[in-house]
């Protein structure tokens, strides 16, 4: 019985001939029938050791994938009865989800799904982090560009904060979403599971198992959890982002309690990153604006009043809401960005002055020389003006004041190299990735049936007969000469930010 189990668990599911025109079908029918007796397999054969240890040692995570999983599932439930976890377990879970063939784990969408969702449960029970970074890895193991989200990406996000390791979910919140998962399209997404796929949204489906059903609330409550990790990190436009996104996630005209979070947040963020403050329209309907508002007040008053650069009357108003603040968890927040306040009015001064004493400047800012050098200095040194502190010299009269000096308004000072062909180029990545899932997007709806039918419909109404319909996949855009070349010619869009 174990020799039986052995030899159908090592079954090699790959072909040897890869040039064969059956190659696909083959590998796929060989995937099917590994899926279907590990599924048929007595658990407690599974859980059993070989030569004693358990079957593990025998198999290996990526050439055997199906069957690693398998064995892994049968010694996790195993451990839930006995509440007790064997040695090496867990090492061996990590090790898989960051080895297992990506292929392989598309037929076994639900299975792979129930170990990653033990792992939480696993943390809360004795305390060990080291599983969090295993379900971001099999998150990206899976697809690496993380591009169509599930329901392991929340999961992976509460994981991370739960386990004060909010750093490790960077991994797959700097990935972007692009897709979410949907039913295949007959005659569109009919290729075989092990076929290369251009997207991952064409195997990451509904009924995949990759993905338990996914809510507008769970999108809403990922984004913003993201969006707590980026504050966090004082990352603001990455974290204003987030936020965009949980009001520009769809709802039936009404806003929900994570929404108006997001907007409160939305509202400081926005303060924090540009000085300026938050409009939400183009992202929420009129309706959901109001209701918005009308929950948000006290933080609008806050953006009006830093908008005016009023500081008396800005530190009052944080003053009089502390007890709101405190309420909604955005004191820290609050507090960031009555800090902020004074490095935008600094900010402004180039706006009128090329340079001025530090006397006045203290004045401006209703701070003393010391605390106003102090805030200078970290302002240079962070980049939030480009600026010098000329102190006098002891030739000159005594009378003399130590002098901020823009850059900006210095014609012979070369300005400071910002590698400005690097950030072109990491936007130009983010435009080839953005356009690679629209024009698979586009692909797939233009040869889809209901697409086909309307275009025919539209024809038939304009009276132009219906000899076929021009593939609007013909439009394509041409990548300026000295680009990456390859297949660059084909993406055109920019990011999401």
């Amino acid at each position: 019985m174990s020799d039986d189990l052995v030899s159908n668990l090592l079954f090699d599911v790959q072909p040897s001939d890869a040039t064969s025109p059956d190659y696909l079908a083959q590998y796929d029918a060989n995937l099917k029938k590994l899926v279907k007796y590990t599924r048929q397999a007595n658990e407690r054969d599974l859980a059993q050791n070989v030569q004693g240890s358990n079957l593990l040692a025998l198999l290996h995570p990526t050439r055997n994938t199906i069957s690693y999983l398998a064995v892994l599932l049968a010694l996790k439930n195993l451990a839930l009865r006995t509440r007790q976890v064997l040695p090496g377990q867990v090492d061996c879970t990590i090790t898989f989800l960051a080895s297992f063939d990506p292929t392989q784990a598309r037929y076994v969408g639900q299975e792979l799904r129930e170990l990653i969702g033990w792992l939480p449960l696993y943390y809360e029970q004795t305390g060990d982090a080291s599983v969090t970074a295993a379900v971001g890895s099999a998150i990206l193991q899976l697809d690496p560009e993380s591009s169509t989200f599930t329901s392991t990406h929340l999961l992976f996000v509460r994981l991370c904060l739960a386990a004060s390791l909010p750093r490790q979910a960077l991994s797959v919140l700097d990935k972007d979403i692009y897709n979410f998962p949907t039913e295949p399209i007959k005659g569109v997404d009919d290729s075989e599971l092990c076929a290369e796929h251009q997207s991952s949204a064409t195997y990451i489906t509904r009924s995949s198992g990759l993905s338990a059903d996914i809510a507008p609330a769970d999108v809403q409550e990922y984004y913003l959890l993201g969006a707590h990790v980026y504050i966090g990190l004082r990352q603001w436009s990455r974290a204003r982002l987030f936020l965009e996104l949980v009001l520009a996630s769809p709802t039936a005209h009404v806003a929900t309690p994570l929404m108006v979070e997001a907007y409160k947040k939305l509202i400081l963020v926005a303060l924090l990153s540009s000085g300026q403050s938050f409009s939400a329209k183009g992202l929420v309907d009129q309706a959901t604006q109001k209701t918005l508002s009308a929950l948000s007040k006290g933080y609008e008053a806050l953006g009006h009043v830093f908008r005016l650069r009023d500081l008396q009357r800005f530190y009052a108003e944080v003053d009089t809401g502390a007890q709101y603040w405190a309420d909604d968890g955005n004191t820290a927040l609050v507090n960031q960005v009555a800090e902020s306040l004074r490095r935008y009015r600094v900010s402004d001064l180039q706006l009128t002055f090329s340079a001025l004493p530090l006397d006045r400047i203290a004045t401006h800012l209703s701070l003393g020389q010391e605390a106003t050098m102090s805030l200078l200095t970290s302002m240079i040194r962070d980049g939030h003006i480009r600026a010098t502190i000329t102190q006098p010299t002891q030739k000159q009269s005594e009378t003399s004041r130590p002098v901020l000096r823009f850059l900006s308004h210095n014609p012979d000072h070369t300005p400071i190299d910002l590698n400005q062909h690097a950030v072109l180029a990491t936007k130009y990545q983010a435009i080839e990735r953005l356009a690679k899932h629209v024009k698979e997007a586009d692909r797939r709806l233009a040869i889809s049936r209901e697409y086909v039918e309307y275009v025919r419909r539209s024809k038939r109404a304009e009276g132009a007969g219906a000899p076929g319909y021009e593939d609007p996949m013909e439009e394509s855009w041409d990548a300026p000469a000295g680009g990456s070349g390859g297949d660059a010619d084909e993406d055109m869009m920019g990011d999401l930010r």
